[in-house]
């Protein structure tokens, strides 16, 4: 049974700001830049070659803290921005064998838990809401590093890094040309963001 995230998805985010305000003494703002936030995925064809693509257009919201090892981040994206660079296959995405955008415009992934061995962040667990369903979700962090960048004649302290995961598109109701195209999609996802 598919379930729209609605309900679920406003009390998850007014219970994860709630708790994100406790902790707001620790918990800075960061400013996540627009330029460097990406999510490309991959999906297996034939189990020969990989179908390719990306999101256009992703806004994020992000408190953390690396000292405190207390982090909250909501994404969201725009379904319609998928792009392969095959129109016909961007169409067939968008369609209701798919993302079934007209319905749901929108993914989002709300996190609960940045998870940190020692001082270092190595991933981040959270919810995703796809086609109208939701999963829990863990990005796993290849790299994540906090420094201070030079920007003209401004330094800002900037924290970014590359996170992946895999997520199955049939538990998600996307079961269109199973086999021949996979069932796992591979993410990949960058993200950069200078503190407030």
């Amino acid at each position: 049974m598919r379930r729209t995230f609605r309900s679920p998805f406003v009390r998850l985010v007014a219970g994860a700001w709630l708790a994100t305000s406790v902790n707001a003494c620790v918990a800075a703002e960061w400013a996540v830049d627009a330029d460097h936030v990406s999510i490309y995925f991959a999906a297996s064809h034939f189990d020969i070659s990989y179908v390719h693509g990306r999101f256009a257009k992703i806004t994020a919201a992000v408190q953390f803290d690396p000292d405190a090892k207390t982090g909250q981040a909501v994404v969201t994206v725009d379904a319609d921005s998928i792009d392969t660079g095959n129109r016909t296959l961007d169409g067939i995405l968008r369609s209701s064998q798919f993302l079934d955008t007209v319905a749901n415009p929108e993914i989002r992934y709300v996190s609960s838990q940045f998870v940190f061995a020692g001082d270092r962040l190595v991933a981040v667990d959270g919810t995703v809401w796809l086609h109208g369903v939701q999963r829990p979700l863990r990005l796993d962090a290849e790299r994540f590093t906090c420094k201070d960048v030079a920007a003209g004649i401004v330094s800002q302290h900037r924290c970014g890094g590359a996170f992946h995961a895999v997520l199955k598109r049939s538990e998600f109701g996307m079961t269109r040309f199973l086999p021949d195209v996979g069932d796992d999609i591979k993410l990949d996802i960058g993200v950069e963001a200078t503190r407030r």
